[in-house]
């Protein structure tokens, strides 16, 4: 239990990968925050309280809280109440996003403000709130879930030619994880950014069902399922060195650590 006694918070966390994540670090014996803003009364599919209901027998253990991170009032309720439940917050796992299609030129700018306020306010808020009491603990790890799509164009691959914001929402997290991590190294608290690659979500079969077909049938894609997720970020949450590094989930074990 690598992760036995540490307090992990973990945004985005009813379903798909997020839910791996949070099943997870309760696999390595951390207590997870788990939020999200459905929670749901039944263990459903999707809810966060199937995900406690998952989790229970786990080493560590996974309690539910609701979360909207567009609004910084539920942030501030989601730290206070995991401090006052638990004394501390060790691991923050910034997972919740928004993966919309649109044609490039013509992004309503609604749809422009939310996906910023969702995929880069969101992870901003949480990290503003959570990072001083790190700093009072003198340690922390922070997890920005990424993607290759801050740097490559999928321009051509089916399912994936209008993801142009969701790319510059991206590559936004890329630079706050790696402007953070220097400025917070001093303080013992590592940030670093985690590609998880193609994973055979719920909403990628849902947004481009051919394209996560033919990713499923050529063995690109994978579950999201803690024992093909949890490994590198388990890693990452327990680090307070190694920092600002930009990671990808199929690399761990080879390329890194």
């Amino acid at each position: 239990m690598e992760l036995a006694g540490k307090v992990a918070i973990v945004v985005g966390a009813s379903q798909g990968i997020g839910r791996a994540y949070a099943l997870a670090l309760a696999r390595a014996g951390a207590t997870v925050v788990a939020t999200a803003r459905n929670v749901g009364s039944l263990p459903e599919r999707g809810t966060l309280a199937e995900v406690v209901q998952a989790g229970k027998g786990e080493p560590g253990n996974i309690i539910a809280l609701g979360c909207d991170a567009e609004v910084e009032g539920d942030v501030i309720r989601l730290v206070e109440t995991t401090l006052a439940n638990f004394g501390r917050i060790d691991i923050l796992v910034n997972n919740a996003a928004i993966y919309p299609h649109y044609d490039a030129l013509a992004i309503d700018t609604g749809e422009w403000d939310r996906n910023m306020r969702v995929n880069v306010r969101g992870p901003y808020l949480l990290m503003r709130h959570v990072v001083p009491h790190m700093k009072a603990q003198g340690a922390g790890s922070i997890v920005n879930i990424t993607s290759k799509s801050a740097v490559t164009s999928a321009r051509g691959t089916a399912g994936h030619v209008d993801l142009m914001l969701y790319g510059v929402t991206k590559a936004a997290l890329d630079r706050m994880t790696t402007w953070f991590a220097e400025e917070l190294q001093p303080f013992g608290i590592a940030v670093n950014g985690l590609s998880p690659g193609a994973v055979l979500t719920d909403t990628w079969r849902s947004i481009a069902p051919a394209d996560a077909a033919a990713a499923e049938a050529s063995g690109r894609g994978k579950r999201p399922v803690p024992e093909v997720m949890g490994p590198a970020l388990v890693w990452l949450a327990g680090q307070t060195v190694l920092t600002g590094r930009l990671l990808h989930t199929d690399e761990f074990r080879n390329s890194w650590p």
